[in-house]
């Protein structure tokens, strides 16, 4: 049996990673408990107020698919009023081949976007701003409109909401202009067709795509939950600062396991000498440590890349 001066636990090259490890693991929890390092968002929500979300009905009449829409917008700003750090919200409409304005300008109060989005929607003349024009799906107008606002937000996550229905096109050199600003685009697209198209822009610039939703036959309780659970929670997660640390950790880890591999695995049990049973032992830490590191960054660091 090999006899050794001193036992593993009291070899710095041990106890120094098995320390950091707690610490890493320890400050995962605590950003995970508290929501800790939650980037600063922009949001521009485009939601689609064309005559098929509410025809035969009126306008913005109640439980039309419109009202769902309208109602998700309130439940996404009284979850956003809770935060410490509120999302600055805009909201534009889809329509006609049109996107008016909703709400003047961006901000962060639930009470200031409410009130402007009650007064515009109560607005007689807003559904014949929306008269068809002969591009009447094209999504390129939403896009451009959000692209300018949310270029101004700058040290903001750039967060692009559309809720529309399925009979829309898009083309690439608005997802282009889009991508080069930094912003996401993400997509819920009522109705029984999906919309490749915005699918593939979604999917180009990191955002979140869900379709094939039948909102005629569903409460509006059930919009609000997919506006919050599927993109607020999204738009806010500090999921990078968790992922960060939590890679730290198993780095650190890494480094744990040198020596008991050397002596126990390598060493004990496969009967290696001390040289390449050391070389062995260091060169996985190593190895390991270049992959988790490389895989960090390719996933993004939050202290570079917070959105």
């Amino acid at each position: 049996m090999l006899k050794y001066r001193r036992k593993v636990i009291e070899y710095p090259l041990f106890y120094i990673p098995l320390i950091l490890a707690g610490i890493f693991l320890a400050l995962a929890l605590l950003f995970g408990v508290l929501n800790l390092g939650k980037p600063s968002v922009a949001a521009v929500i485009a939601l689609d107020i064309s005559s098929s979300t509410y025809q035969p009905q009126p306008f913005n009449a109640p439980n039309s698919i419109m009202d769902q829409e309208v109602q998700a917008v309130n439940a996404y700003l009284e979850a956003n009023a809770k935060l410490s750090n509120p999302n600055k919200v805009q909201i534009l409409g889809i329509g006609g081949g049109k996107a008016p304005k909703l709400t003047a300008t961006m901000d962060s109060s639930q009470e200031v976007i409410v009130d402007q989005l009650s007064r515009q929607l109560n607005d007689p003349n807003l559904p014949y701003q929306l008269i068809p024009e002969p591009q009447q799906d094209d999504l390129d107008i939403v896009i451009n409109k959000a692209t300018e606002i949310l270029e101004e937000q700058e040290n903001h996550c750039r967060e692009l909401l559309m809720v529309t229905d399925a009979g829309v096109s898009i083309t690439q050199s608005a997802v282009t202009q889009a991508t080069g600003k930094n912003i996401k685009i993400n997509s819920l697209v009522f109705g029984t067709e999906s919309v490749p198209n915005l699918r593939s822009a979604s999917r180009q610039t990191k955002g979140i795509y869900i379709d094939n939703i039948n909102l005629s036959n569903t409460g509006g309780s059930y919009l609000e939950e997919v506006f919050l659970n599927n993109f607020f929670k999204q738009f806010n997660s500090n999921w990078k600062w968790i992922r960060f640390w939590l890679g730290c950790a198993f780095i650190a880890f890494l480094w744990v396991l040198v020596l008991p591999l050397d002596r126990w695995i390598f060493q004990g049990m496969l009967n290696m000498s001390m040289e390449p049973s050391g070389k062995i032992s260091l060169g996985l830490a190593f190895i390991g440590t270049i992959i988790t590191v490389a895989l960090m960054i390719a996933g993004g660091l939050p202290l570079i890349s917070p959105c």
